[in-house]
């Protein structure tokens, strides 16, 4: 039995060239011939992977870059006294970095300093799950995190709240002020003035016109938020099922929809997708600990849309009750969902061309002016 792979250009090959890795994968036409029968088929071509050897050299640089960077920012001693901007990425190092800390009340997961720091100082640990492809490296540093330097009105303004509480009772009328500061006698005096009920009054009218506005703005960018997600929503189903056809596992499928996005956000310089940073918001959730059936709960509550849920409900029920049959509920999933984005297209083309039937009327009336002034002119 004799069978032979041609393209369409009749050339024979016995191979198909992968990508280099981050230009992702694709799909190939190929027409098969086998025993006088000719059939057309498509073939899904992975992207070129690292080597174990570069795959262990690129972690290992990144653990040194991290060192440097750690460095740099909290000195030998290891403190802070302010907020740290974690990298998200690395120069010439294809790694992906996602960060947590073991008190993110203190120091969150963002590098944000919390408020309640002890003014002498608390221990927190930052981690760094550094990943490319399917290997994974935690970086792991401790810090000492202080509360901000504060500036002597700062430091005059707490100290006299702290001593003023301290010398009245909570329910009493009246909050004494404390008489000395640092050994030197203090004197208060309140400001007053009738341009403070200037700004009130104007504050409040203000407000009254603002707020709407503001409301309004948020409407309209909620919708419009809605919109892409919903006409994002049969890309990313096919998606995922494209790699669950290839094998992949549910929460390897969701990482790869991440890491892809990401990849060509950077590439390609694109604009954020809300449907894409949920999905990315997903992962790194699993990876910090959340259970997966959680983290899908957790990202179809946050998309506040009907088709959303349904994925992560599907999602949930397979992880729960092992259903096997999710890339068949998938698949009408995501069929619907394409049936979904041509009537909604068709809506929009309805709507364009009401749109344009006022521009349309005012150019018929131009038209018969033309028409029919010179003919009534013609009978003066």
């Amino acid at each position: 039995m004799g069978m032979a792979a041609v393209e369409k250009r009749s050339v024979k090959t016995d191979y198909l060239e992968r990508n280099p890795y981050g230009e992702g994968a694709y799909e190939e036409t190929l027409q098969v011939e086998l025993e006088g029968k000719q059939e057309e088929i498509q073939i899904y071509v992975e992207e070129q992977k690292y080597t174990e050897a570069d795959k262990k050299r690129y972690l290992k640089e990144a653990e040194k870059e991290l060192n440097t960077w750690f460095q740099r920012v909290c000195g030998d001693k290891g403190e802070i006294r302010q907020s740290l901007s974690f990298p998200d990425k690395l120069e010439q190092n294809p790694v992906t970095l996602s960060w947590s800390t073991s008190q993110p009340q203190i120091l969150d997961w963002e590098g944000v300093l919390g408020t309640g720091v002890a003014p002498k100082g608390e221990m927190v640990d930052l981690m760094c799950t550094i990943t490319l492809e399917e290997e994974m490296k935690i970086w792991q540093k401790e810090v000492r995190v202080y509360p901000p330097r504060r500036t002597e009105k700062e430091a005059l303004q707490e100290e006299i709240q702290v001593r003023a509480e301290k010398l009245s009772e909570e329910n009493s009328k009246k909050m004494y002020l404390p008489e000395t500061y640092q050994g030197e006698a203090v004197h208060y005096r309140r400001t007053a003035g009738n341009t403070g009920y200037l700004v009130c009054v104007l504050s409040v009218l203000l407000g009254f016109g603002i707020f709407p506005l503001k409301k309004e703005r948020e409407r309209q960018k909620e919708e419009l938020r809605k919109k892409e997600m919903q006409r994002d929503y049969p890309d990313v189903l096919d998606k995922l099922v494209l790699f669950l056809q290839a094998g992949f596992s549910i929460r390897k499928a969701m990482e790869k929809l991440a890491i892809d996005y990401q990849r060509n956000r950077q590439k390609y310089h694109m604009k954020e997708r809300a449907a894409y940073e949920e999905i990315v918001k997903t992962c790194r959730e699993m990876e910090g600990g959340v259970y997966e059936a959680d983290a899908y709960e957790r990202m179809g509550k946050r998309c506040k849309i009907s088709q959303y849920k349904i994925l992560s409900v599907l999602l949930v029920q397979n992880l729960r009750k092992g259903n096997q049959n999710i890339l068949e509920l998938l698949e009408r999933e995501a069929a619907s969902a394409g049936e979904e984005r041509k009537r909604e297209a068709r809506v929009r083309g309805e709507e364009a061309s009401v749109k344009l039937l006022l521009p349309m009327i005012m150019q018929l009336m131009v038209v018969l002016v033309i028409l029919m002034v010179p003919a009534f002119l013609s009978f003066l």
